[in-house]
C-alpha cells in the first residue's frame, strides 16, 4: 500500500483558503474523500516544511507577502519534484496586497492587476464570465465551461519555455465580448481585451505548477459560480490529478498514477462498506487488487470474466 498523498496549505500569509473556512467545505470534503492527508504550514514557508507535502496550496494571501527566502524555497521545492497550486483573485497582486507574481514569474506566469468581465457570456452578471475557450490539456479533459467569478487574468512568458521548463495558458476569456478593468499604475481603466488567459500551468524541473486568479471557483457558498457551478468541480478534480501524476522514480519504485474516474453509486457504497467492515484498508487497496486480479485472468486467457 502506498502512503497517503499529503496536501499542505499555506497559513503564513493571512490566506483566505484554509481548511477550517466554511466557504470551502466542499473542496475540503473532496480532499478527505480522496483519502488525502491535509496539513498546514504556519510561521513561514521553508524547504524542510514543504518536503512533507506532495502538493502545496497557496490560497489567496490577503495583506500578506512572501519573503525572498520563502520564494527561493518554493522554487527549489518545485524544481525537485513538488507540486504547487497558486490562487490569486480579482485585482491580482495590487488589489489583494500580496506579491504572488514574485513567485510565479519564476515559472513564466504573472497575475495581472485586473478584473475580468464579459457582457454576453456570464453566469450571474458580467463579473462572472463563462470561460469556454480551452487549450487541449489533461486538466481540460471533458471541460466545456467554467465560471471565472470576480477574478483576474494572467500573462504567460512564452520565452520561459526551454528543454527543461514549459509554461502555457490552458483557459481563455471569450474571443469577442470579454473586457477587463485594469490598474495602470495610477488608476483603474476599462479596456476591451479578448482571449485573456485565466489559468496557467508549468513544468519546472521535475515539478508542476498551476496558477489561476479566481478564488471563487473553489467556494461552496453559491451554486451560480462556485465549486458546484458549470464544470468547476470537474476542473478542480483534474487539477489535483495532474499535479500528482509524475513520471519520475522514487526509491526505485514507480510512483502511482492518480486518476479521477466515475464509479457507479452502488459499487462506490459497496466499497465504502467493505472498508468500514475492515475487509480492506482503503478504496485504493481494493481497487488495485481487483484490477491486478482482472489483469492476471486476462493474461491467462480467461475471456469469461463477469
Amino acid at each position: 500500500m502506498t502512503k497517503k498523498v499529503a496536501v499542505g496549505f499555506d497559513y503564513s500569509h493571512n490566506n483566505k483558503l484554509t481548511i477550517e473556512n466554511n466557504a470551502f467545505t466542499d473542496l475540503i470534503q473532496y480532499l478527505f474523500d480522496s483519502d488525502f492527508k491535509l496539513g498546514k504550514i504556519e510561521a513561514g514557508i521553508t524547504y524542510e516544511k514543504l518536503n512533507a507535502y506532495d502538493i502545496f496550496i497557496i490560497g489567496m494571501p490577503h495583506l500578506g507577502k512572501l519573503d525572498d527566502y520563502e520564494i527561493n524555497d518554493l522554487v527549489k521545492y518545485v524544481n525537485e519534484g513538488g507540486s504547487l497550486l497558486i490562487i490569486n483573485d480579482g485585482g491580482g497582486d495590487y488589489d489583494n496586497k500580496n506579491n504572488l507574481s514574485e513567485l510565479t514569474k519564476n515559472f513564466g506566469i504573472i497575475f495581472n492587476s485586473d478584473r475580468l468581465f464579459d457582457n454576453k457570456n456570464f453566469s450571474k452578471d458580467n463579473s462572472h464570465p463563462l470561460i469556454k475557450n480551452f487549450r487541449s490539456h489533461y486538466i481540460t479533459r471533458e471541460i466545456h465551461e467554467i465560471i471565472h467569478s470576480n477574478g483576474c487574468s494572467i500573462s504567460i512568458d512564452d520565452a520561459f519555455t526551454d528543454e527543461n521548463n514549459d509554461v502555457k495558458a490552458i483557459a481563455y476569456s471569450s474571443e469577442k465580448t470579454s473586457w477587463h478593468r485594469i490598474f495602470n499604475g495610477d488608476s483603474w481603466i476599462d479596456e476591451s481585451e479578448q482571449t485573456l488567459a485565466v489559468i496557467g500551468v508549468a513544468h519546472y524541473g521535475i515539478g508542476k505548477v498551476i496558477a489561476l486568479g479566481n478564488l471563487s471557483l473553489f467556494s461552496s457558498l453559491d451554486t451560480s459560480y462556485g465549486i458546484r457551478a458549470a464544470d468547476n468541480f470537474k476542473l478542480i478534480a483534474n487539477m489535483f490529478s495532474w499535479l500528482l501524476n509524475k513520471a519520475n522514480l522514487e526509491d526505485k519504485k514507480i510512483k502511482p498514477i492518480f486518476l479521477t474516474i466515475a464509479i457507479e453509486q452502488d459499487l462506490f457504497y459497496w466499497i465504502k462498506d467493505m472498508v468500514k467492515e475492515g475487509k480492506w484498508k482503503n478504496l485504493e487497496e481494493l481497487i488495485n487488487f481487483t484490477l491486478k486480479n482482472t489483469k492476471n485472468k486476462i493474461n491467462e486467457g480467461n475471456d469469461n470474466i463477469d
